[in-house]
Order: structure tokens, then C-alpha cells, then sequence
């Protein structure tokens, strides 16, 4: 610029104008690089998402990841499960005193129950409503009359219809263990805190690192009231682990006596698989749930026509499993788009989850690669 006039002379303005574009050239540069690094640490961030019907197993699931690599549970965090596991305890022996006396006895034959073990169910009933004390103990005076309640003919076979009523999967383990949960100074143990059912509400995440991959693992609650905060949920998510219970072929809803759970499962299955946001960017993996229930099922000659009215087929644990696998596959729209990756399996077992987990690892950093673009 001149003194005398403050005007710019050619030469000036062409120096000022490269001088400028240099300066941002590097600066978009840098804004490029940077943008590229964080595509590469987004990759290596990958967001599970588990979802499934109310009870399938997702919050089981989410334990097990939680112990096998993230800081596991302290004493603090187990002794928060013990009223959850008094709660399981002393609601399914309710129950189950309760429906001995409904049932139908002409569409389930069961033995009457004892003059003691009605005495017993008197008692629990009482303890029961105590439970909203903060403080109660499942003390060991009130482990004889829980187990002269469940050892009962009459309780025994009223336990064998519990698919007619609302029962929890873990309510035999707990039975099995209550001389240890009745002792005085109880501290539940990893096992009795991954059977507790407590029913998962709002939204539940947890990050964690296998070999130096970061993942954050997303619970949120199944039941049909909590399904509408799903939505807040879909965003960036790597895969979606789809959790349902097979065992529950012959049960009906907690919301709902007349829908069955698994067809609830497909349904709402069906509804998640071909949501447009998941289209492409998001590994669908489907988890069959609770095997081990479904084997016993199988074994008692629970047909698998109490779900599916027209089937034909054998009635044994692999051709359940096939039936139920066909069912979900069967509500993908377009395979093309949406492969689904499907694992049958039973969340309380630890070495199994382990396996599993470690085998769609690699899908799960591949799709990863691709929604950062760093890969095609």
C-alpha cells in the first residue's frame, strides 16, 4: 500500500492474495488430518446396542461382558443385588403358593399341599409383603418354611405348569442355595447376582477394551413400556445384539396373558431388522437365548406347537432350535443389505459367552472400518 494515497498497488494484491491461499490451504489441510484421525479412533469405538423382548437375557448378557472385561463387581456392588434376590425368592414362593390353590386341577393335575407346607406359604406370604423395608434380611428362621414349601408333591407339580403364570428362570437355583442366602452376614456371590432378575429400566452403558479395541456395550429395558426410549439409542450404532429367549415358546407375556413371548420376540425383531437407520451401517447379530431352558423344555415334552399352531416336525432340542432360527431369519426383508450373523446361547454361562463374543469380534471391527469410511 502507498502512503500517500493507502491504495494497493498489482503486485501487492497478487502477494497478499497467494499469501492467503497458502494459509488456507494448510489450514484445511490440518482440518482434514484431523478429521481423519478421528474416523480412525471413531473405528476403533464400537457401539453395541442389545436389545430384545422384557426377560430374554439382555441384562445377563451385559453382566457377563461387564466381569469378563471391564472391573467385574466389588463387594459394594454385589450386596446392591441381595434385596433383588430376596425379592426373587420370597415373589416366586408367593406364587407358587398361590397358584397350587388356582390352577384348574382338570387342565393341571397336581397332589393338594400339605397342611404344613400351606402353613409355610402363610408365612413366606407374610415375609413377602415385609420387603418394603429397605432393611429386611432373609433371616435363617425362615429357611424351614421355605423349604417345606418348596419340597412339597403339590408345590413340586405346580412348579412343572409355571409356564401358565409369571415365574423367573433362577427361582430352583435360589432354592437350591438358600442355606447360604438364609446365613446371618450373606454376601451374594458373582452367580446369584447374574440370576437376580431385577427388570431393567432407563438406559444402562458400560465401556470396555478387548485387545486394545474400545467398545461401549448399551442395555436399555425390554419391556414394552420402556421400548419408546429405544429411539435415542439408534444413532452411530456399530451392531445391534438382538437377544430372545427360545425357551419361552410356551409362555405368555408379563404385560400381556395372551401373547406368547417368542412370537412377541419375532415381531418386534422384524420391526428392528429392517429399520432404516440399521440398513448397511449396522451388523445385525441375533442371539438365541437361554438353550439350556430350552433343552429341559424339549426333554419335558413341551411341544412346539404351543408356539408355532402348524408345525409338524420333530420335537427335540435341534429342530427347535432350526425352527426358531428359520422364524427370525425369515423377518429379514432384504439379505442382500442386512446379513445376519445368528448365535444360539445360554448368558449364565461364562465360557460360552466368552467364545461367542470373541467370534463376532471381527465383523464387528470390520463394520466399523467401513461406517468410518476408512475401509469399503
Amino acid at each position: 500500500r502507498t502512503p500517500s494515497t493507502g491504495i494497493f498497488t498489482m503486485g501487492q494484491v497478487f502477494n497478499k492474495k497467494y499469501k492467503g491461499n497458502a494459509s488456507e490451504e494448510r489450514s484445511n489441510k490440518q482440518i482434514e488430518g484431523d478429521q481423519k484421525r478421528q474416523r480412525s479412533i471413531n473405528a476403533r469405538v464400537i457401539k453395541l446396542l442389545l436389545l430384545g423382548a422384557g426377560e430374554s437375557g439382555k441384562s445377563t448378557l451385559f453382566k457377563q461382558m461387564r466381569r469378563l472385561y471391564g472391573v467385574g463387581f466389588d463387594e459394594r456392588e454385589l450386596l446392591i443385588y441381595k434385596p433383588g434376590i430376596y425379592r426373587n425368592i420370597l415373589q416366586s414362593c408367593t406364587e407358587l403358593f398361590i397358584q397350587a390353590e388356582k390352577l384348574d386341577p382338570k387342565r393341571f393335575p397336581r397332589p393338594k399341599i400339605s397342611a404344613e407346607a400351606r402353613s409355610a406359604g402363610v408365612a413366606i406370604s407374610r415375609a413377602y409383603e415385609g420387603l418394603n423395608n429397605p432393611k429386611y434380611e432373609l433371616k435363617v428362621d425362615m429357611l424351614k418354611p421355605l423349604q417345606t414349601l418348596w419340597k412339597d408333591p403339590g408345590i413340586q407339580k405346580t412348579y412343572e405348569y409355571s409356564s401358565a403364570f409369571q415365574m423367573i428362570d433362577s427361582i430352583e437355583y435360589f432354592m437350591e442355595e438358600l442355606p447360604r442366602i438364609c446365613r446371618k452376614g450373606y454376601i451374594p456371590n458373582y452367580q446369584d447376582c447374574l440370576r437376580c432378575r431385577i427388570r431393567t429400566t432407563g438406559v444402562v452403558e458400560f465401556e470396555f477394551k478387548v485387545e486394545s479395541n474400545k467398545f461401549t456395550m448399551i442395555d436399555v429395558g425390554g419391556q414394552r413400556s420402556e421400548r419408546k426410549k429405544w429411539l435415542h439409542c439408534f444413532q452411530d450404532v456399530t451392531a445391534v445384539i438382538f437377544v430372545a429367549a427360545v425357551s419361552e415358546y410356551d409362555q405368555v407375556l408379563f404385560e400381556d396373558d395372551e401373547t406368547n413371548r417368542l412370537i412377541e420376540a419375532v415381531g418386534l425383531f422384524k420391526q428392528i431388522v429392517n429399520y432404516e437407520c440399521f440398513k448397511d451401517k449396522t451388523s445385525m447379530i441375533l442371539f438365541l437365548n437361554k438353550s439350556d431352558l430350552l433343552l429341559k423344555k424339549v426333554c419335558d415334552k413341551r411341544p412346539l406347537s404351543l408356539c408355532v399352531e402348524d408345525y409338524k416336525g420333530p420335537n427335540t432340542y435341534a429342530a427347535a432350535c432350526e425352527l426358531f432360527k428359520d422364524m427370525f431369519s425369515a423377518q429379514v426383508t432384504n439379505a442382500l443389505t442386512q446379513k445376519l450373523y445368528t448365535h444360539v446361547t445360554c448368558a449364565t454361562d461364562t465360557d460360552q459367552i466368552r467364545t461367542v463374543f470373541l467370534s463376532v469380534k471381527d465383523i464387528l471391527l470390520q463394520q466399523s472400518l467401513m461406517n468410518s469410511g476408512l475401509i469399503e
